[in-house]
Protein backbone atom coordinates (compact mmCIF):
# COMPACT_ATOMS: atom_id res chain seq x y z
CA UNK A 1 0.00 0.00 0.00
CA UNK A 2 1.54 3.34 -0.99
CA UNK A 3 2.00 5.96 1.68
CA UNK A 4 0.00 9.20 1.45
CA UNK A 5 1.91 12.39 0.61
CA UNK A 6 3.66 13.99 3.58
CA UNK A 7 3.28 17.65 4.54
CA UNK A 8 5.96 19.81 2.93
CA UNK A 9 6.65 23.12 4.65
CA UNK A 10 8.80 26.19 4.10
CA UNK A 11 11.73 27.21 6.33
CA UNK A 12 9.26 28.74 8.83
CA UNK A 13 7.23 25.49 9.07
CA UNK A 14 4.30 26.82 7.01
CA UNK A 15 2.56 24.21 4.81
CA UNK A 16 3.30 24.64 1.10
CA UNK A 17 2.25 21.29 -0.41
CA UNK A 18 2.76 17.57 -0.34
CA UNK A 19 5.30 15.07 -1.62
CA UNK A 20 6.33 11.47 -1.18
CA UNK A 21 8.87 10.68 1.52
CA UNK A 22 11.38 9.72 -1.16
CA UNK A 23 10.88 13.01 -3.03
CA UNK A 24 11.28 15.00 0.21
CA UNK A 25 14.55 13.21 0.94
CA UNK A 26 15.88 13.44 -2.62
CA UNK A 27 15.15 17.17 -2.90
CA UNK A 28 15.92 18.13 0.69
CA UNK A 29 12.40 19.45 1.21
CA UNK A 30 11.43 20.60 4.69
CA UNK A 31 8.83 18.33 6.23
CA UNK A 32 7.34 17.47 9.60
CA UNK A 33 7.85 14.63 12.08
CA UNK A 34 5.80 13.93 15.21
CA UNK A 35 7.77 12.18 17.97
CA UNK A 36 6.10 10.74 21.06
CA UNK A 37 7.71 9.60 24.29
CA UNK A 38 5.53 7.42 26.50
CA UNK A 39 6.41 7.48 30.19
CA UNK A 40 5.14 5.34 33.04
CA UNK A 41 4.30 6.18 36.64
CA UNK A 42 7.86 5.25 37.69
CA UNK A 43 9.47 7.80 35.37
CA UNK A 44 10.66 5.25 32.86
CA UNK A 45 10.39 5.76 29.09
CA UNK A 46 9.06 3.28 26.57
CA UNK A 47 11.27 2.68 23.55
CA UNK A 48 10.41 0.72 20.45
CA UNK A 49 12.90 -1.56 18.71
CA UNK A 50 12.46 -1.17 14.97
CA UNK A 51 11.86 -4.25 12.83
CA UNK A 52 14.79 -5.51 10.76
CA UNK A 53 12.81 -4.95 7.54
CA UNK A 54 12.14 -1.21 7.85
CA UNK A 55 14.04 1.04 5.45
CA UNK A 56 15.28 3.62 7.96
CA UNK A 57 17.13 2.48 11.08
CA UNK A 58 16.36 -1.26 11.09
CA UNK A 59 17.24 -3.03 14.36
CA UNK A 60 17.51 0.25 16.27
CA UNK A 61 15.88 1.69 19.38
CA UNK A 62 13.60 4.64 18.70
CA UNK A 63 11.10 6.98 20.31
CA UNK A 64 7.99 5.26 21.69
CA UNK A 65 6.31 6.20 18.40
CA UNK A 66 7.15 8.61 15.61
CA UNK A 67 6.30 9.37 12.03
CA UNK A 68 5.87 11.82 9.21
CA UNK A 69 2.98 14.26 9.29
CA UNK A 70 0.75 13.54 6.31
CA UNK A 71 -0.36 16.35 3.99
CA UNK A 72 -3.28 18.24 5.56
CA UNK A 73 -2.65 16.71 8.99
CA UNK A 74 -1.52 18.52 12.15
CA UNK A 75 1.42 17.38 14.25
CA UNK A 76 -1.00 16.33 16.99
CA UNK A 77 -3.16 14.29 14.61
CA UNK A 78 -0.03 12.54 13.33
CA UNK A 79 1.12 11.85 16.90
CA UNK A 80 -2.17 10.18 17.82
CA UNK A 81 -2.18 8.22 14.53
CA UNK A 82 1.37 6.97 15.04
CA UNK A 83 0.68 5.93 18.65
CA UNK A 84 -2.30 3.91 17.47
CA UNK A 85 -0.60 2.39 14.39
CA UNK A 86 2.78 1.53 15.88
CA UNK A 87 2.03 0.50 19.47
CA UNK A 88 -1.77 0.31 19.66
CA UNK A 89 -2.06 3.12 22.21
CA UNK A 90 -5.31 5.10 22.20
CA UNK A 91 -7.19 7.42 24.52
CA UNK A 92 -4.13 9.05 26.07
CA UNK A 93 -3.50 12.71 26.74
CA UNK A 94 -0.57 14.21 24.83
CA UNK A 95 1.52 17.00 26.27
CA UNK A 96 3.58 19.06 23.82
CA UNK A 97 7.22 19.11 24.94
CA UNK A 98 8.88 21.20 22.22
CA UNK A 99 9.84 21.67 18.58
CA UNK A 100 13.24 21.59 16.94
CA UNK A 101 14.71 21.59 13.44
CA UNK A 102 17.08 18.86 12.31
CA UNK A 103 19.29 18.68 9.24
CA UNK A 104 20.91 15.41 8.27
CA UNK A 105 23.10 14.48 5.33
CA UNK A 106 23.17 10.90 4.15
CA UNK A 107 25.33 10.50 1.07
CA UNK A 108 24.01 13.00 -1.46
CA UNK A 109 20.65 13.39 0.30
CA UNK A 110 19.81 16.24 2.67
CA UNK A 111 16.98 15.68 5.16
CA UNK A 112 15.41 18.82 6.66
CA UNK A 113 12.78 18.22 9.32
CA UNK A 114 10.71 20.10 11.84
CA UNK A 115 10.27 17.75 14.81
CA UNK A 116 7.48 18.24 17.34
CA UNK A 117 7.87 16.18 20.50
CA UNK A 118 5.01 15.00 22.69
CA UNK A 119 4.84 13.09 25.94
CA UNK A 120 2.13 10.70 27.14
CA UNK A 121 1.87 9.01 30.53
CA UNK A 122 0.47 5.53 31.05
CA UNK A 123 0.61 2.93 33.81
CA UNK A 124 3.46 0.45 33.69
CA UNK A 125 1.04 -2.45 33.13
CA UNK A 126 -0.33 -0.99 29.87
CA UNK A 127 -0.61 -3.58 27.12
CA UNK A 128 0.73 -2.52 23.73
CA UNK A 129 -0.37 -3.89 20.37
CA UNK A 130 2.66 -3.68 18.08
CA UNK A 131 2.64 -3.11 14.34
CA UNK A 132 4.85 -6.06 13.32
CA UNK A 133 5.88 -4.51 9.99
CA UNK A 134 7.64 -1.70 11.87
CA UNK A 135 8.04 -2.59 15.54
CA UNK A 136 9.76 -5.76 16.79
CA UNK A 137 9.35 -5.00 20.51
CA UNK A 138 8.86 -2.29 23.11
CA UNK A 139 10.64 -2.06 26.45
CA UNK A 140 10.69 0.25 29.47
CA UNK A 141 14.02 1.96 30.28
CA UNK A 142 15.14 4.42 32.91
CA UNK A 143 16.37 7.74 31.56
CA UNK A 144 19.86 6.83 32.79
CA UNK A 145 19.79 3.52 30.91
CA UNK A 146 18.87 5.29 27.67
CA UNK A 147 21.66 7.86 28.10
CA UNK A 148 24.16 5.00 28.64
CA UNK A 149 22.85 3.16 25.57
CA UNK A 150 23.18 6.30 23.44
CA UNK A 151 26.75 6.81 24.65
CA UNK A 152 27.93 3.19 24.46
CA UNK A 153 25.92 1.79 21.54
CA UNK A 154 25.13 4.67 19.15
CA UNK A 155 24.84 2.24 16.24
CA UNK A 156 21.55 0.90 17.65
CA UNK A 157 19.96 4.32 18.29
CA UNK A 158 17.92 6.34 15.78
CA UNK A 159 18.82 9.98 15.19
CA UNK A 160 15.37 10.98 16.47
CA UNK A 161 15.83 9.23 19.81
CA UNK A 162 19.28 10.73 20.22
CA UNK A 163 17.94 14.22 19.39
CA UNK A 164 15.01 13.97 21.81
CA UNK A 165 17.19 12.77 24.66
CA UNK A 166 19.83 15.43 24.05
CA UNK A 167 17.18 18.15 24.17
CA UNK A 168 14.53 17.01 26.65
CA UNK A 169 16.02 14.33 28.93
CA UNK A 170 19.09 16.08 30.32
Amino acid sequence: MPYPPIQIVDEQDRPIGGASIDEAREKGLYHRIARIMVEDNQGRVLLQFRNNKVVAYPNCWDNSAAGHVDEGETYEQAAYRELDEEIGLRNVQLEEVGTYISHQTNGDQQTNRFNKVYKAQVSDDTVFLLQPEEVAEVKWFTVSEVHKMIKNYPEVITDGLEDVFARYYL
